[in-house]
């Protein structure tokens, strides 16, 4: 791998985003990647908005990048995606949560407009084809957990992505999600892989 690959997590606050971050770090080093991480938090950290910066590649010396140099948007919550949607290339594909949780600014601002659907409508009329949207919750409480999303959004991006092993990824996951988290992110990361290979086999 000669280049670096820029990933943007974009989350609100107690999503997981941060421990996404660090387990996709992990398996970066683990198969002999250099990786670096770096995140930005808003007004208070659970609630806030988040947005944690991985790039991976065989030399990696910086761990932020700007608007218009993301590869990869992997958006926990859809608010928080329409947001970060600046930070991605033209060549660049967004995985958005099917999850409507805005953070507390948003609930401060006077534009009623920004309900889940209007949401939803800005983010496909914005990316087109470049957005794949993914029922995360559904397949997080189908592994055990609703706090699995982030993993979910995990095996979504790796099944597109191929960016590590899978047996990679498993070590990752539980290296930094030991015991019973660690056993049903494993089980929310195939599912996100198999609602990917589905999508890509009806394309």
């Amino acid at each position: 791998m000669s280049r670096v690959f820029n990933i943007l997590i974009s989350s609100v606050g107690g999503q997981g985003g941060l421990t996404l971050s660090r387990i996709m770090a992990v398996a970066a080093v683990r198969q002999g990647l250099s990786a670096r991480t770096g995140e930005t938090l808003g007004m208070a950290q659970r609630f806030g908005s988040v947005l944690s910066f991985v790039r991976v590649g065989e030399d990696v010396q910086s761990p932020i990048f700007g608007p218009g140099e993301a590869d990869y948007i992997i958006g926990l919550e859809l608010f928080e995606t329409v947001r970060a949607t600046r930070y991605l290339r033209d060549t660049g594909v967004v995985f958005a949560a099917d999850e409507y949780k805005p953070p507390v600014s948003a609930s401060l601002s006077p534009k009623p407009a920004w309900g889940r659907e209007n949401v939803l409508r800005s983010l496909r009329e914005t990316l087109g084809e470049k957005l794949l949207v993914v029922p995360a919750r559904d397949l997080a409480l189908r592994a055990g957990s609703a706090r699995a999303i982030n993993v979910v959004m995990l095996g979504v991006f790796n099944a597109h992505a191929r960016l590590f092993a899978d047996d990679v990824v498993y070590e990752a996951i539980k290296s930094v999600l030991p015991g019973r988290a660690g056993e049903v992110s494993v089980k929310a990361y195939e599912l996100g892989k198999a609602f990917y290979a589905e999508r890509a086999k009806s394309a």
